[in-house]
């Protein structure tokens, strides 16, 4: 059982299936009423605008470089601020990207009544993830993106993890399998962690 107002942050190697993850838990009949947001899509969307803001994103994403964390945090914070009404569960994909981020999220969630947000990360190798992303071709995988992607979740995105970590507001899962054994892990994980609480 996951209490009201929590926040799960889904952390991992691009393709290591966290939207999948996230679309099952959704379905449940007791997560009723839980918003997604995914900071992705929402610069993905923001990327195909004819603005400069638009033209840049692209730019980035195209590259597979990251956007600047101020941004990321910005369209992450508009969208919760849109379609929060109250102590609905949130989870969230493609964000946080770097530690600044996160800190930032911890601050905007704690103005706003709710706990500080939960981390869930999803293990995979870094060979599974970039065979993932060779399989799944996004209009932005190409391998030279893909590579680059893989870099920066070592520079930028296991600090975060460690971050949680330390305080204690992280569930690992392992991420290869199928998608139902590794969905089952994930409940298991999940409420292993809520029932300590």
């Amino acid at each position: 059982m996951i209490p009201k107002s929590t926040t799960l942050m889904f952390l991992g190697r691009s393709g290591c299936g966290k939207d999948t993850q996230i679309e099952m838990l959704m379905r449940r009949p007791d997560l009723a009423g839980a918003i997604e947001t995914n900071t992705g899509n929402i610069l993905r969307e923001m990327a195909k605008k004819n603005t400069i803001l638009g033209k840049k994103v692209k730019e980035i994403l195209e590259s597979g470089r990251l956007c600047p964390g101020w941004l990321s945090f910005t369209a992450w914070l508009s969208y919760l601020m849109e379609k929060a009404r109250g102590d609905e569960i949130l989870f969230a994909s493609g964000s946080p990207r770097r530690l600044e981020e996160a800190e930032l999220e911890d601050r905007a969630l704690e103005f706003s009544g709710r706990p500080k947000p939960v981390a869930v990360h999803i293990v995979v190798s870094r060979e599974e993830s970039k065979k993932r992303l060779m399989i799944r071709k996004r209009e932005d995988d190409t391998e030279k993106s893909i590579d680059s992607r893989l870099e920066w979740f070592e520079k930028d995105v296991m600090p975060i993890i460690e971050h949680y970590k330390k305080e204690g507001r992280l569930i690992e899962i392992n991420g290869e399998g199928l998608r139902e054994e590794i969905f089952a892990r994930l409940e298991e994980g999940i409420e292993n962690y809520f029932s300590k609480k």
